[in-house]
């Protein structure tokens, strides 16, 4: 004799609950705090390999997309080079040009 299946026992179980959107990690930073150091990295990596920027001593740093360039050149020129680098980097809002030109 064939067997009967409940039907109420074939029907889908519930999904499981998804989990709340949990709050943000403790053990990592900001999403902006992560921008900041790649976007510092990149402007300083093509300051090293701009033939222009030859003799110039550049400090990059970058707070919430603000990069401020503080340091000396040899021109203004090479001044306009290194903001030039700073503002084509996604993410970067402002560029700070605090250069000096050393004037030997």
């Amino acid at each position: 004799m064939p067997s009967r299946i409940d039907p109420a026992s074939t029907q889908a179980s519930p999904a499981p609950a998804e989990p709340a959107a949990s709050a943000p990690s403790p053990l990592l930073p900001p999403a902006e705090a992560l921008a900041d150091p790649v976007i510092t990295a990149k402007i300083r990596a093509g300051l090293k390999v701009d033939p222009a920027m030859d003799g110039a001593d550049i400090s990059v740093n970058t707070d919430r997309g603000v990069v401020t360039l503080t340091g000396l050149v040899a021109s203004q020129e090479q001044a306009a080079v290194a903001s030039a680098h700073a503002q084509r980097e996604d993410g970067v809002v402002r560029v700070d040009n605090h250069l000096a030109v050393n004037l030997r």
